[in-house]
């Protein structure tokens, strides 16, 4: 996974990024709370940990600002040195999936990061069979928009399948180029503004169905929904 980790404490920082790697994952560091805010507009992060007391902002504040403002819904993992249970139960109020307790523990910080891993692939596995009228067809490649079959060129079909797995989410070009493409996010090709067009048009991606394809200006692109996933 991609972790992002607002935490301001370089020591923690270091500790945090030497366990989540060793196991596997990607770690994107922050101090500041503005540092983090701007990332979130062109990064992609699969979970946060977050840390409650930081130099220019409430790590509760933030938290409650991903899921009310952002409409985050990935896993956030609250850390923080107050382990009182007033503290956890606000957290959990506000959002966060799970709680730790500095200091932290190496393998209990891995596993537990593994187990909101399992949780996502599960959650985006539902995500990506329906929304709202429609319905993705992995062994004919194709979607289906109100039962009835939309043929999609291969290239088409994963690229939203991505769309579907994080909707709601905003996925930058550069993303969509590595994952669809291959290719390096830096590269400057109207072949994704091509296909995103291609999708809008074949599917209807426009609301009329309650599902838009967004463009976000010099960003990317967001599958932006108003029914619900089943």
């Amino acid at each position: 996974m991609h972790i992002g980790v607002l935490e301001d404490d370089p020591d923690q920082q270091a500790f945090i990024t030497i366990c989540l790697e060793g196991a596997g994952h990607h770690v994107h560091t922050y101090a500041r709370a503005s540092e983090f805010q701007r990332a979130l507009k062109t990064q992609r992060f699969d979970l946060i940990i977050l840390d409650w007391y930081l130099p220019d902002a409430s790590g509760m504040d933030i938290l409650s600002h991903l899921r009310t403002h952002d409409g985050w819904r990935g896993p956030i993992l609250f850390i923080t040195a107050n382990q009182a249970e007033a503290s956890v139960v606000k957290a959990l109020e506000l959002g966060a999936d799970d709680f730790l307790g500095k200091p932290l523990r190496p393998l209990e910080l891995v596993a537990r990061v593994n187990a909101l891993a399992r949780r996502l692939d599960q959650h985006q596995e539902r995500e990506r069979c329906r929304l709202g009228p429609y319905a993705l067809d992995a062994d004919q490649r194709q979607v289906l928009l109100s039962d009835s079959p939309v043929t999609l060129t291969e290239r088409e079909y994963r690229l939203i399948s991505l769309f579907f797995a994080h909707s709601g989410e905003l996925l930058s070009r550069a993303h969509l180029l590595e994952v669809v493409w291959g290719q390096n996010g830096s590269l400057s090709t109207r072949t994704l503004d091509t296909h995103v067009s291609r999708l809008r048009r074949k599917l209807e991606l426009d609301g009329r169905h309650g599902v838009r394809l967004q463009s976000i200006y010099q960003h990317g692109y967001r599958l932006e929904s108003q029914v619900a996933a089943s």
